[in-house]
Formats: C-alpha cells, sequence, structure tokens
C-alpha cells in the first residue's frame, strides 16, 4: 500500500495556462513515477485559472441536441441515486433541489475554444491516448458517488471547492438496483479539498468521491483505454472484411470416418491453419486497422456538411489560399503514423498515405496556416488527401 500513496506538489508558474509538469514535479518523474501508477495532487497547477465556460453556459450547452449531458441527484431512501440524460431544457433545472446534484457535459472541448487549449495542456500524453475533457458544475454536496474509472484522468478545480477522497483497498461491490455504478462501500485513505487551480491525477481503479463544497466547477480530462477484448473483435471484423466471400473452406483430401458426427483433428487442423494465416499479426495493416480503429467516428455525425462539394485540387487550394487559414473540424479527430512511403494519417476513421511533413502538419494544430500546408501537398496522395478531408467536413 505505501507505493500507493500519492504524491503532493506546490506548482507557480506566471502563465495562466502553465506547463503543468514544469515546477517540483517534472515530466520526465511525473510519467515515471506517476502515471498509471500512483495518484498525484499538484497543488496551484493552473495558478490564475478561470472557467472555460460559465455555469449557465454550461447549463445551455446541456440542451442542446448531440451533447452527452446528464444531471446526477443523490437523494435518500430506498433510490439514493438518480441519473437523467440530456437534452433538457430550461424546466430541467428549475425542479431540482437545492443541494446534492451535479451537471455533467462530455466534449467540451468540442464546443468550446478555451475548453480546448485547456485539453491541449495534456498533449505530453499522445493524442490517441486522450478522449475528451468533461466539466461538472455541482452545488453544495452535488457528487456521482465513489466510484472507478477504468481509465487515467485528471481532476481540475476551475470554481469553487471540492472534497476529493480517495481509497486504495475497496470490494468491487456496488450499490444493487440503480443505473450508475457506484461503490456500495467506501473508506478513504486520502482527503484533500482543491481550489481553483488545483488538480489531482488518478491513475485507472483507484476508488475516488468527490463531494462540492458549496457550489463548484470542475474539469476532467480522461483518456481512452481500449478494452482488450473490444480490440480482438475490431481487429478480426477488420480483417474478416478484407477477404473475400468467395473465399470459402475445402477438404478435397477428405477420407471417410467412422463416426460422421465426430469433428475430427485433421479438420481441426486444417481450421487452425486458416485462421493461423488470416490472422497474422502484419506492421501495415496493423498499424491501418488500429488508427481507423481509434478515429472512427461511426457514433458521431457532428461534421459540418460541406455546401457544395469540390471536384478539383487546385479549386481547393485557391479557396483555401484566399481564407489564409483553416481549421480542423472540432468533432475530428487526426492522428498519424509513419509508414514506408512516408505516413498513414488517420481521421474520423478514414486512412490516407501522405508524405511525413504533411501528416505531422495537419495532426499539429487545430488552425492551419494554408499556404504552409500547400506547400507540403507534394504528390497526387497528399492531393487527395486534402480534397477528401474537405468535402468530408474534417476541415473547412
Amino acid at each position: 500500500m505505501p507505493n500507493n500513496k500519492p504524491g503532493t506538489s506546490n506548482h507557480h508558474s506566471t502563465n495562466t495556462l502553465p506547463d503543468v509538469f514544469s515546477g517540483e514535479v517534472s515530466l520526465d518523474i511525473f510519467l515515471r513515477n506517476y502515471w498509471q501508477k500512483k495518484p498525484l495532487l499538484i497543488r496551484n497547477a493552473f495558478p490564475g485559472l478561470t472557467s472555460p465556460i460559465s455555469a449557465e453556459e454550461l447549463a445551455g450547452l446541456a440542451c442542446e441536441e448531440d451533447v452527452n449531458a446528464r444531471i446526477v441527484i443523490e437523494k435518500d431512501g430506498s433510490s439514493p441515486w438518480q441519473v437523467q440524460y440530456g437534452p433538457f431544457d430550461d424546466d430541467s433545472f428549475t425542479i431540482l433541489p437545492e443541494t446534492h446534484w451535479t451537471l455533467l457535459v462530455n466534449d467540451v472541448e468540442k464546443y468550446v475554444p478555451e475548453a480546448k487549449a485547456l485539453f491541449d495542456q495534456f498533449r505530453f500524453i499522445p493524442d490517441w491516448r486522450k478522449d475528451d475533457l468533461m466539466i461538472s458544475y455541482a452545488v453544495d454536496g452535488g457528487s456521482v458517488g465513489p466510484h472507478l474509472d477504468a481509465y487515467d484522468v485528471f481532476l481540475i478545480q476551475i470554481e469553487g471547492k471540492r472534497n476529493w477522497k480517495i481509497s486504495y483497498q475497496h470490494c468491487n461491490r456496488f450499490i444493487e438496483d440503480i443505473e450508475l455504478k457506484i461503490l456500495s462501500g467506501f473508506d478513504a485513505d486520502e482527503d484533500w479539498i482543491l481550489e481553483p487551480g488545483d488538480m489531482l491525477y488518478l491513475p485507472p481503479n483507484i476508488a475516488h468521491y468527490g463531494i462540492a463544497v458549496g457550489s463548484c466547477m470542475t474539469a476532467s480530462v480522461g483518456f481512452r483505454a481500449p478494452s482488450v477484448r473490444a480490440m480482438v473483435s475490431e481487429y478480426a471484423e477488420f480483417v474478416a472484411n478484407h477477404i473475400s466471400e468467395a473465399l470459402r473452406y475445402g477438404d478435397p483430401d477428405i477420407r471417410q470416418q467412422a463416426n460422421p458426427a465426430e469433428i475430427d483433428k485433421s479438420a481441426l487442423i486444417k481450421i487452425k491453419d486458416i485462421l493461423g494465416q488470416k490472422l497474422t499479426i502484419d506492421d501495415n495493416t496493423l498499424a491501418q486497422w488500429f488508427g481507423e480503429y481509434l478515429t472512427d467516428a461511426r457514433s458521431s455525425n457532428q461534421l459540418s456538411e460541406v455546401s457544395e462539394s469540390i471536384n478539383n485540387f487546385e479549386t481547393l487550394k485557391k479557396n483555401l489560399l484566399s481564407q489564409g487559414e483553416f481549421q480542423q473540424s472540432p468533432f475530428s479527430r487526426f492522428i498519424f503514423t509513419r509508414s514506408e512511403n512516408g505516413a498513414l494519417l488517420f481521421v474520423d476513421g478514414q486512412s490516407y498515405q501522405t508524405n511525413i511533413n504533411l501528416a505531422e502538419n495537419l495532426c499539429q494544430n487545430h488552425t492551419l496556416n494554408s499556404s504552409d500546408i500547400f506547400s507540403l501537398a507534394l504528390t497526387e496522395h497528399d492531393k487527395a488527401a486534402l480534397l477528401s478531408l474537405y468535402n468530408r467536413g474534417c476541415i473547412n
């Protein structure tokens, strides 16, 4: 248990959004000693931090279609926890109790540029691991109960105060007959009050319980941790989708069996050989699948529709150069990997062969200089990628 005890750092900086690991706990020390190992509390990690969104604006965002929002209410009685899902309306907030409720809104960085700036402070972890920035508003006593997360999270206090309790030893038993997975037993080993600018890092599966002290707002930067089960399933599906339906099992050397109901050893050996060949982990296939899997946008319908598709690269170049700059869609995910021919660029479930400089620059910043980008589009593959990204609404 001692190795799980959190460290504490007092961090000082004059910047509004500093490198949170430029103080006593350097980034190297954090990655070596804390990341996925034990909690770390950093006092004053973001001195002078102001909330990227007001409580009223957060509530307004929760009323919009396609925004992932929920309200968690803690009540006494046989059903102590209730959850309501958005989109909400004004009446939803007028009937809430005076205490013990929390509004949570996911993906705030996609809607609020100031939230994106805060989210981008965490690019010391690869972009493909980052999930979203969630912001919660809670009244006094508001909480989502003691719980576990299967991923790393940074909890940043942006307004008011929140009491965070964590437990290193807990049983994975949850309150029955409620929708939320709230631990039925929780005894705190550590306990802090976080104030604006303070940040608490928690590795996966550390039980934690945050309770608002008065009204407060908290930002949560979460990281993706794909389950092994999901990756195996998705990779097998990807491979299967690239195999011709015409390819069938064959047994031209079949022999009569003593018992026709038996699956004999020779058949199993043949099936094992087929599966072994098709599911071999080829580096190029793996890279293409993983990038497309990580950026898959099947669950999102929020890309901007292009008013009119452009079929000619020179027309696209002329239009975007006249703008001076263009942007990634806030709803798109851009990542890349190096390949034998330069790079594979992955955007929203599709992959593009490009040169490495173009891929790096397209992924680096939300706002892109048109002249710089087009000077890097050297091949027909590069040009086709930019044209496709524009027509899909990934850049505009």
